[in-house]
């Protein structure tokens, strides 16, 4: 596959930002040209604003070493070419980076020497984690830059899907971009994956179009070395393509750009310049000056193993060598290809240990989850089981309370006991004795003969069947039972279904509702909540108890 020269100028800043800001750069100039002097002074005052918001923001960072800051920057902006120059430089900006904005820019750079030493996988990886260190500081423009070069990795790291899916992610962040900054963009991208595709006559087509787009950006030191690396992808690109006449005319164009250029040493993709004119020369048949720019290319100082790779494999194509130099180049790109190979294998290798051991650690957490789940719920059983026998602890009491208030009933007040005669006012209310005495009489008889159970019945119905009227009811009631008339009937009944079935064993084999009917009430819910009031215990428990009490007696 061949290898997209502009990204060699990735070491440097991203390509894309460049053309915005020089874009941007260009349109402000023309607009201040066209404005008054007041509209400049307006424009005046927005760049102050603008530039102390970004000096407040520099600041705004807690615990910055500034010493360390001033490392940073100094990395990021050196002008470096030479590979092991530039990795060396990419591993300082992270030992001084500081935030997760130095940080991302740092592993940005770190990404891009990976990708130009080969190392595609190991590329992708670093880029995805300034990526997920970018997204924090909230910079779009640059999450685009990150994002434009983990295309371009992934898809040399044979990535495909997620190279469409990253470049998918950039056309949606890029929608606020202005409509020649986005077309540049798209161009550029295009190009780019067209040319990793090794779709030559594609690539070519979309980075001319590109050159086309960009020519109205006014021309400067950084322009001229940007017009010069595009001209030679676009030159290697035809070449590739089999357009050789578009390719020579591409080449010319390269020679007055590169004459443009002031800072000769080192021009970027100068070694790519010397392949383009030697793959003239072949397709020429001049040989041994094709040889001669073989020899510069490959030479040429700065080069990355990839490119020298690059170079070789173009060179063994044309078969201009002797078997003894074609031998030698073969190892060289035998050799660089093993070690890519073998870094390959080698972080395949990482990352399979790396998910073993994940898998084993989801595994134990699975694991140690399940222990912990059923431990858990083992105490809830056994303090489920310790509540249930304590409440049932305090329940059979209540029960037994029940049974010892059967077996000793407490003897209802007599007919006028002296003491209770003597201590008892009649307050509020004019009764004879003798009265007293019939309704006390007539509620004993009334009791014995359970009309209590009367379903419905009422405090005036009640003192129809005792002879008297509701106020001397009430009265007598609240005298000699201690109750209103509701508590009082309510008390009656529940005793009575108590001393029932507690003496009739049969009737514990009735339903609730039955047992209910019995004693008066409409409801077997009614009766159920009236006896749980009165008993501290439900209908159905204390039926369960004296079952299991007549069960152990058989």
């Amino acid at each position: 596959m061949a290898l997209d020269l502009i990204d060699q100028l990735r070491n440097k800043k991203s390509s894309i930002i460049l053309v915005s800001k020089l874009y941007l750069a260009f349109v402000l100039i023309q607009a201040i040209e066209l404005t008054s002097t007041t509209v400049r002074k307006i424009i005046k005052i927005f760049f102050n604003i603008g530039f102390f918001f970004l000096f407040a923001q520099g600041f705004s960072q807690v615990k910055i070493d500034a010493n360390k800051r001033k490392l940073f920057y100094q990395q990021y902006n050196d002008k470096l070419y030479n590979p092991d120059k530039l990795l060396i430089r990419a591993k300082n900006m992270v030992k001084y980076a500081q935030n997760d904005y130095e940080k991302a820019l740092a592993y940005s750079n770190l990404g891009d020497c990976l990708y130009g030493q080969g190392n595609y996988l190991e590329s992708v990886k670093i880029l995805q984690k300034a990526d997920s260190l970018i997204k924090k500081s909230d910079s779009t423009q640059n999450r685009i830059t990150i994002l434009y070069s983990l295309i371009t990795s992934y898809r040399r790291a044979g990535l495909i899907v997620e190279s469409e899916e990253t470049w998918e992610l950039v056309k949606e962040l890029d929608k606020e971009s202005s409509p020649f900054i986005k077309t540049a963009n798209l161009l550029y991208t295009q190009a780019k994956i067209f040319d990793i595709d090794d779709n030559f006559c594609k690539a070519a087509d979309s980075r001319k179009k590109y050159i086309q787009h960009i020519r109205k950006i006014p021309n400067t030191e950084y322009k001229n070395m940007f017009d010069f690396a595009m001209l030679v992808q676009l030159c290697y690109e035809q070449i590739r393509c089999g357009r050789i006449d578009e390719a020579k005319e591409t080449l010319e164009k390269t020679e007055i750009a590169l004459k443009r250029i002031k800072d000769k040493s080192p021009i970027n993709l100068y070694e790519f310049y010397l392949l383009d004119k030697a793959l003239i020369n072949v397709k020429d048949n001049h040989l041994s000056e094709a040889r001669k720019n073989f020899d510069l290319a490959y030479s040429h100082p700065n080069v990355d193993k990839i490119v020298i790779k690059q170079i070789l494999q173009n060179r063994l194509e044309a078969n201009i060598d002797t078997p003894a130099d074609q031998l030698k180049f073969s190892k060289i790109v035998s050799d660089i290809t093993n070690s890519q190979i073998t870094v390959t294998r080698d972080l395949t290798v990482k990352e399979t240990i790396k998910n073993k051991n994940t898998i084993k650690e989801k595994r134990e957490n699975i694991k140690l989850s399940l222990i912990i789940f059923i431990c858990i719920i083992i105490v809830l059983i056994i303090c489920s089981l310790f509540i249930y026998k304590i409440r049932n602890k305090k329940i059979k009491l209540r029960y037994q309370k029940i049974i010892q208030e059967l077996k000793n009933p407490v003897v209802k007040s007599s007919i006028f006991p002296e003491s209770q005669t003597n201590d008892s006012p009649k307050e509020k209310i004019s009764i004879s004795e003798e009265t007293e005495k019939e309704i006390l009489k007539n509620l004993e008889a009334f009791e014995k003969k359970r009309l209590y159970t009367t379903k419905g019945i009422s405090a005036a119905q009640m003192s129809v069947m005792l002879k008297t009227n509701t106020k001397y009811l009430n009265y007598i009631i609240k005298k000699y039972r201690n109750s209103d008339f509701y508590n009082y009937i309510n008390t009656q009944r529940i005793n009575y279904i108590v001393k029932e079935l507690h003496d009739n064993p049969h009737l514990l084999q009735y339903k609730i509702s039955v047992l209910a009917d019995m004693c008066g009430y409409h409801s077997h819910s009614q009766f159920g909540s009236i006896f749980k009031s009165i008993k501290n215990i439900s209908p159905s428990q204390y039926i369960s108890f004296l079952t299991d009490e007549y069960k152990n007696r058989s």
